[in-house]
Parts: structure tokens; C-alpha cells; sequence
């Protein structure tokens, strides 16, 4: 695919990606537009703890979960942000598959092409949300990395091939071609939508485990918490297995009641309202174990784990409403021993407006991911270990970070 670049140099200028995908790792990184810019929007927003109920709403209506009261609310809230009567949730554009009883409780269907909104929604024959022609057996000479998340990760509301994850794959490629590495990277995305942390954990276990990956990436987002609300409550709602006992110890904790937990007569939670409020102090505690425990299979299987912290679009993530979530996600990295890399400026110097989907969406647009991945290259290129482990040869070679950073503009 060809891609424009933006760099920062001594005149701005835009490269053609055949060009710059040869030398990022070897160039500055763009300015943007000045933070006033943005500070400027925040009397037209909605304050931090509406944008959080109404993204968590969002989210809830993406999966099409939740109570009909709940749903009607969240359908208000999102109206008023502008949401347009064509939006479809996964369930309405038939392609997510249901697995009520299942811990996972739902995933992709492979080789779906739906269109939505102004590009077309694809999956592959794994039913991943990524390109075609990966095979589960790792090819000779293959450094394969897979990425965990939600639908950020994913790439709800851009063309796949427009993804962070596919812009690392394909710079890692032609940086191993620039540099005379005899390696292939893969990139494989299973990130799904609105799937919380102990979500990812399973999907780690259960399928991507079997690709052989030699590099785990796990995506954290501000929303976390919110997301394996959901994920309790229909874990609940449905009577699946609560699989680990890290689950199992904070539904013991919450102290629920058989009253919590009546369905009504449609089989839906008849207090949800009272069972969300007794779950609420111990969602974090669940983030953490989640991640706790993935931290401990990639060990077992002696593959590296990186903790990646992705922003949103909105201003819900900006310096200052981001940085209590941001430190919870540190905090768990640092516990677990995993190696993190904090991606949540990668917006800071853009206007919020031009990064979102709409102004009712706050995942980013082609452009946000663009920004994504131009963060996520500088910290690879900025950490020697991860450097070392992508792209140096056994027995010495070139690492990303050479020549050296400050002589970037001139190679």
C-alpha cells in the first residue's frame, strides 16, 4: 500500500511511504497543531465522568448487551452527541458470533466483508480483523508478534489495512529490508471490540497462543474497568464459567446475592443497576489480574510481553482527565514485571476533532492510527532491548536506533 508520512524536519515536508517506511526509525516526528488548540474545545465537551458513561454506553450498544432501559439511556446520551440514525451495532451488521455460555462470550466470524459507514468491514479466514495469507504454522525465518485489545486495536471505523498494527508490520518489513536482515515480521490483530482485559487473557490462551508468537503486544485502555464490567455482567447474566480464580475471588469478594443475580422473565438481570454498584470498587482489581496472569503464560511459554497504553481520540484522554488511568495501568505493568510502553501522547499536540471517527466516537480515525504507530515506532526505536530483539541479528547487527537519534533528519 502506499501511505503519505508526515515528518518533522528542517522544512516540513510529506514523503511517499516507499520512502519513509525505509527511514522512520531514521526521522523526527511531527509537530501538529498547539495544544491551546485543544484546550480551546473543552467548554463544548461533555465533562470526564459523562464522556466515560457515555463511551461505556457505547461500547455496550457495539456488542448489543445490556438491559433495554440501559440500552434506550445510552441511545439518548449518543444522540445528543450527534450519532447518526444509520449507525449498526456488531449484532445488527452480523459479525460477531455469541457464545453465551462461553467465558469469552463473543468473537468475530471469519471472512466477513460488511460495509459501514464510508469503508468496508473485514475479517479473515481466522476471523481475525487483520489481512489475509497468515498461517497458524510460523513460516522459517518468521518473527512473529501478536497484538491483544479491544476495538481501538481492532480498528472499528477504518479500512484494516489502515491499523497501527499493519503500519508496524509493514515499517518492520522494510526496515528489515534497509538493514540486510534475513527476517519476515507478522503482525497478527486479535484485538476484538468491547472485549475487556480477562477477555484478552482468554483469547491469548485459547487461540493466539497456537500462531507461535515470539512477541506478545497487550493494548490497555482508560476504559478497561468499564469493559470487564460488561464482561461480569453477562458472564453473570448467562451463568458461564467464571474460568479463573481471580474471577472467582472478586465475584466472592462483591458479596452477591441470589437477588443480585434474578433474570427476569426475558432472562435478563432483573438489578442490574445494584449488581454493577457492588462490582464497581473491584474492576480494577480484575484488570489486574487479568494481566497478572497473562504476565505469568507468556513466561511460561518464554515469550516477551509489552504493555501498551493506547489513547482515545476525545478529550476524556488528554494530560490531566487521562492521568489516574494511565498510573493504574503503570502501577499493573510495574507488579507484573511486564515492559511497558505509554503511547497516550501520541494525540497530545492535535486538535481531538480532526483524530475521532465522529463526535459521537472517539476511536481514532486512519489518521489517529497513523499517530498511533508513529508513537509506538518512536518508543520501539527508543528502547535498545526491544530494538535488539526485533531487528539485531544473532552474534551482532544494526538495531533500529542507528545511527544515532540525533542524526535522524539526514538519513
Amino acid at each position: 500500500m502506499t501511505r503519505n508520512l508526515a515528518v518533522r524536519a528542517p522544512l516540513l515536508s510529506a514523503l511517499l511511504v516507499s520512502a519513509a517506511l525505509l527511514t522512520l526509525g531514521l526521522i523526527d516526528w511531527p509537530v501538529g497543531r498547539a495544544r491551546t488548540a485543544m484546550q480551546s474545545l473543552r467548554s463544548a465537551e461533555a465533562n470526564r465522568a459523562d464522556r466515560e458513561a457515555n463511551a461505556g454506553g457505547y461500547y455496550e450498544g457495539l456488542i448489543n448487551r445490556g438491559d433495554p432501559e440501559d440500552r434506550a439511556t445510552d441511545e439518548v446520551a449518543l444522540r445528543l452527541l450527534g450519532k447518526p440514525g444509520r449507525w449498526v451495532s456488531f449484532h445488527d451488521m452480523g459479525a460477531t458470533h455469541y457464545i453465551p455460555d462461553s467465558f469469552i462470550q463473543f468473537q468475530l466470524y471469519p471472512n466477513i466483508r460488511k460495509p459501514v459507514f464510508d469503508h468496508v468491514f473485514t475479517t479473515n479466514e481466522h476471523g481475525l480483523r487483520d489481512l489475509e495469507g497468515y498461517q497458524v504454522s510460523k513460516p522459517p525465518g518468521t518473527f512473529r508478534i501478536v497484538l491483544l485489545g479491544s476495538s481501538i486495536d481492532m480498528g472499528w471505523g477504518v479500512d484494516v489495512a489502515g491499523t497501527y498494527e499493519n503500519w508496524l508490520e509493514e515499517w518492520l518489513n522494510a526496515r528489515a529490508v534497509k538493514i540486510g536482515l534475513d527476517r519476515k515480521f507478522e503482525v497478527l490483530n486479535f484485538a476484538m471490540a468491547a472485549h475487556g482485559p480477562a477477555q484478552r487473557l482468554e483469547r491469548f490462551r485459547t487461540f493466539a497462543a497456537d500462531f507461535d508468537p515470539d512477541l506478545v503486544l497487550y493494548s490497555g485502555t482508560m476504559l478497561d474497568p468499564r469493559l470487564s464490567e460488561i464482561h461480569l455482567c453477562d458472564l453473570l447474566r448467562y451463568r458461564a464459567d467464571p474460568t479463573y480464580d481471580f474471577v472467582r475471588a472478586i465475584l466472592d469478594v462483591a458479596a452477591l446475592t441470589e437477588d443480585d443475580l434474578a433474570l427476569d422473565p426475558e432472562g435478563r438481570l432483573r438489578r442490574r443497576s445494584r449488581l454493577k454498584a457492588k462490582l464497581a470498587p473491584h474492576l480494577w482489581t480484575l484488570c489486574d489480574g487479568a494481566v497478572g496472569t497473562l504476565a505469568s503464560e507468556c513466561r511460561a511459554r518464554r515469550v516477551p510481553l509489552v504493555y501498551l497504553i493506547i489513547p482515545r481520540a476525545g478529550l476524556s484522554d488528554l494530560p490531566g482527565d487521562r492521568d489516574e488511568g494511565v498510573n493504574r495501568h503503570h502501577e499493573m505493568a510495574r507488579r507484573h514485571g511486564i515492559r511497558q510502553l505509554d503511547l497516550t501522547g501520541a494525540f497530545d499536540d492535535e486538535d481531538p476533532s480532526s483524530l475521532a471517527l465522529a463526535p459521537w466516537d472517539d476511536h481514532p480515525n486512519a489518521e489517529g492510527h497513523r499517530l498511533i504507530f508513529l508513537e509506538l515506532a518512536r518508543a520501539l526505536v527508543a528502547d535498545r532491548e526491544l530494538s535488539k530483539l526485533l531487528l539485531e541479528a544473532e552474534g551482532g547487527g544494526r538495531l533500529l536506533s542507528e545511527p544515532p537519534l540525533a542524526n535522524l533528519d539526514e538519513n
